[in-house]
């Protein structure tokens, strides 16, 4: 029965019928009472700057009573895209009694539009209070192979007092949602008021053991002790080993995948481990370079480098992966597939304690996958947490860096990992269908880690990318003014072996290396650009000035500031630059005043706004006027600048031109 089409039904009959002396009678406790209301979406994690081609906008789909088919390409589906969580949240237009919430949506796993795994209600008399009321969930949902219609009902214990319901479903790829119903009755008499539910702020989680740096060290680049020297030590550019440079290194790569289908086997990761531990390479040319320079860095005698080793995801299939413990092992259930991810954690202790490996420090273990995909499983969480589990039994940590918005960041801590760091993608760029991520992509990045309560932000580098340079102090600015450099901790992936590239280089691509050294060293620093002044303009109609404010950045060049937020008055042109020289123009203007306000950036922080107030006189100046001396005069803060006024003459025009060129260099 389509409860939504009776009740519009009923209205419309509703409002034929002449209006006597009684009231019409109140909605029954199972309408559908959010027909035709307003709402607003948002994200948990937002979207907008990371993936801008897929950011919500608005409509009214969720509350219009027109169904969609299981079929990807009917319009009538609402669109929406990871997030983590999507909130809608329902304006009733007065309190009313609520009793559930229906949601309905699309599975279709092939092409990455999963239901939502979970439906959380909460409401509010006032808009600004909420109460948890109820829940509807079906984690089973999402592993379905098959395209249909699902839905999530969530039915409350009682009714409850409501305005506003809002309804958080996860959005772990692509969510497809047509209705949202909300069913109770407009007499809200005798139903309860929610429990306000209060939510605890959280922070950065802080560093890892005192390690607040970590490079990701991709096997792939074949790490020489030459080439790993500049990880474990700053090296400057006559090659002179300075300080030090990161807490930890981090050692990772993607296994050969030699099974069916391109599964990874039991030989795929020994391959793996040889590679890692080769002579002469990567972990064992590291222990090479920390032997040879920890006694240069201040470093005890016994000092060891602590190191992390990435364990390969162990997939879901029903091929043989080899023998444990005598026992051919299929990894098709969570027993099995624990199974191959402590095999993997003790063979890699085995390995690092066979090897002369004196100056290192195994200190533990990394979560390959960026996510956690519940459209695999049901028990992908439980696997997580089984690692986790068994990692700290052996006494050593785990580490996880999630790609932005990614399924799982929100929980990641309440399933064990000790060190959580943020992607954010930003330095890389988008694909087509998701846009270019903007430079406000990193400021989400970093206060989504606060918010699920993370250790930091992974720092991103790839110098074969357009502006890399520029990319990377938008990801330092924002760790640093996140108090990270303090309070949190940041791992560092590089395409490659870039930052050995960087550090041998010149130029801005040796600037890679220094940014990163200063920020992780604890030397880095960020003054936002101060204009001292406004300024105050005296000019002729038909006429011209030009003038300069005065700018102070510490840490920037004056040549490379940038107008940050202009406002230009209307009337008379009005031009300016970021490195504070301005130009009036009162060509047809009618005198008075005018006021222009500018704030200049670096392209990292923007100054205060400043106003320069245009004084615009007639031919004639008032008689109050003072006369003017053609020179320029301060006083008060305030900077005079008496106009050359325009002549007739062309020799004395093209002389004034000239002076002006002069004062603009």
């Amino acid at each position: 029965m389509n409860f939504k089409r009776i009740a519009a039904s009923l209205i419309a009959i509703l409002t034929l019928v002449p209006i006597i002396a009684t009231a019409l009678p109140v909605a029954a406790a199972d309408d559908v009472i959010s027909l035709g209301k307003s709402y607003t979406v948002e994200y948990s994690t937002p979207i907008d700057n990371t993936y801008p081609n897929l950011k919500y906008t608005e409509e009214s789909a969720l509350t219009d009573g027109v169904t969609a088919k299981a079929a990807s390409n009917d319009p009538n589906w609402l669109k929406l895209y990871r997030g983590t969580e999507a909130i809608v949240t329902i304006d009733l237009e007065s309190v009313m009694s609520v009793s559930a919430v229906v949601l309905t949506e699309l599975q279709m796993k092939g092409a990455g539009i999963y239901c939502s795994r979970y439906l959380d209600i909460y409401v509010s008399e006032n808009g600004t209070d909420y109460g948890f009321v109820g829940r509807s969930e079906n984690p089973a949902l999402i592993t379905n192979t098959g395209t249909q219609r699902v839905t999530l009902k969530a039915v409350f214990d009682q009714s409850y007092k409501a305005r506003y319901v809002r309804a958080v479903f996860t959005s772990d790829v692509f969510t497809y949602v047509d209705e949202i119903q909300v069913l109770g009755s407009s007499d809200a008499s005798g139903a309860a008021s929610a429990e306000i539910t209060e939510e605890k702020a959280k922070d950065y989680a802080g560093d890892l053991d005192g390690i607040k740096s970590i490079c990701l060290m991709y096997a792939s680049s074949q790490y020489t002790a030459d080439m790993i020297k500049p990880y474990f030590a700053y090296v400057e550019k006559s090659g002179e080993v300075k300080n030090a440079m990161f807490d930890s290194l981090l050692f990772l790569g993607m296994p050969s995948r030699s099974g069916e289908g391109g599964r990874v086997l039991k030989n795929d990761m020994i391959v793996f481990a040889n590679d890692i531990f080769a002579e002469g390479r990567h972990i064992d040319a590291l222990n090479t370079v920390v032997g040879e320079y920890k006694d240069d860095l201040g470093y005890a005698e016994d000092y060891k480098y602590p190191i992390f080793i990435s364990v390969p995801f162990s997939e879901l299939h029903d091929l043989e992966f080899g023998e444990i413990n005598g026992n051919t092992v299929i990894p098709n259930t969570l027993e099995t597939r624990t199974e191959i991810v402590k095999w993997y954690v003790d063979y890699i202790e085995q390995r690092f304690n066979e090897s002369s490996l004196d100056n290192l420090e195994l200190k533990g273990y990394y979560w390959f996958e960026e996510s956690i995909n519940r459209s695999i499983s049901t028990h992908e969480e439980e696997l997580v947490a089984a690692f986790n589990d068994y990692v700290h039994e052996k006494g050593y940590k785990t580490m996880w860096i999630p790609y932005f918005s990614s399924s799982g960041v929100d929980e990641a801590k309440d399933l064990g990992f000790d060190s959580v760091t943020m992607q954010s993608g930003y330095a890389f760029g988008g694909g087509s269908e998701t846009g270019e991520p903007n430079e406000k992509s990193v400021i989400d990045a970093v206060e989504a880690a606060k918010k699920y309560g993370l250790n930091g932000l992974e720092l991103e580098v790839d110098i074969t990318k357009d502006g890399y340079a520029k990319k990377l102090k938008r990801y330092i600015s924002a760790a640093y003014n996140a108090g990270l450099q303090e309070k949190g901790m940041v791992t560092m992936y590089q395409v490659g072996d870039n930052l050995y590239r960087s550090a041998t280089s010149n130029g801005i691509t040796r600037e890679i290396y220094e940014l990163t050294y200063k920020y992780i060293s604890g030397q880095y620093t960020e003054c936002a650009p101060v204009i001292k002044e406004g300024a105050t303009v005296t000019v002729k109609v038909d006429s011209y000035a030009m003038g300069e404010l005065e700018i102070i950045d510490e840490d920037s060049k004056k040549a490379e500031l940038k107008i940050a937020n202009i406002e230009k008055p209307e009337g008379i042109f009005f031009a300016a630059e970021g490195n504070g020289f301005f130009e009036v123009q009162t060509y047809g203007a009618e005198p008075g005043t005018y006021v222009a306000r500018l704030s200049v950036t670096d392209g990292l922080s923007e100054s205060n706004t400043v106003e320069i107030t245009i004084i615009v006189e007639g031919d004639e100046a008032p008689e109050s006027s003072e006369p003017s001396d053609g020179g320029e005069e301060k006083g008060n803060g305030t900077v005079i600048i008496v106009v050359i006024a325009v002549v007739a003459v062309a020799a004395i025009a093209a002389a004034a031109v000239l002076i002006l060129k002069k004062r603009r260099k």
